[in-house]
């Protein structure tokens, strides 16, 4: 949401007044009612602007983290914190089950994630987590231990898994000979 976007330009019409009364103070009047409103619809522009986590500034980004319950994590880098801030409240309704962590990973561009729960059949508690191994290099380092802390289910274990991807190609081809088969009798 851009400053633009919370609040157009063209939100109101200037004052205008009737023809009889366009004239003299009437008109002084309006001319500043007129560029008092536009004063007023400027300077909330701006702070409409300001509340916006993705680009409002660091002390901003504090207080409105303060405001959603949002702890920044030692080592965290400040895009990744000014997703979670700006995604609090939907990721704080997400939270608790398996398609909601999944939008949560989502919003936080984490790259993919595939879950299995109950996958072992004596603890069936636990929550596989298979996820990309980047993202251990851009986050910070008890990230995951937050993420599912605060987001996760409860009363579940989680086991993380890393996936590795890489590209790979295969080609076909023929391969031709001649073959003999010996059998030796003694």
């Amino acid at each position: 949401m851009t400053p633009g976007e919370a609040f157009p330009a063209d939100v109101r019409e200037p004052v205008t007044l009737r023809f009889w009364q366009n004239e003299g103070e009437l008109r002084k009047l309006a001319g500043v009612i007129d560029r008092f409103y536009n004063a007023f619809q400027e300077r909330f522009r701006l702070v409409l602007g300001s509340i916006d986590a993705r680009t409002c500034s660091g002390e901003m980004l504090d207080l409105l983290a303060f405001q959603r319950d949002v702890d920044r994590l030692h080592g965290e880098p400040d895009e990744m914190f000014r997703l979670r801030v700006y995604h609090a409240a939907a990721n704080a309704s997400d939270a608790g089950s398996k398609a909601g962590f999944a939008r949560i990973w989502k919003r936080l561009e984490l790259g993919e994630i595939m879950q299995t729960e109950r996958f072992d059949p004596v603890d069936w508690d636990v929550i596989l987590l298979r996820i990309d191994e980047t993202v251990f290099a851009r986050t910070a380092d008890n990230f995951l231990d937050v993420l599912i802390q605060t987001y996760g289910r409860t009363c579940r274990r989680y086991r993380v898994e890393s996936i590795a991807s890489s590209a790979s190609g295969v080609r076909a081809f023929e391969i031709t000979g001649e073959y003999q088969h010996v059998k030796a009798v003694f």
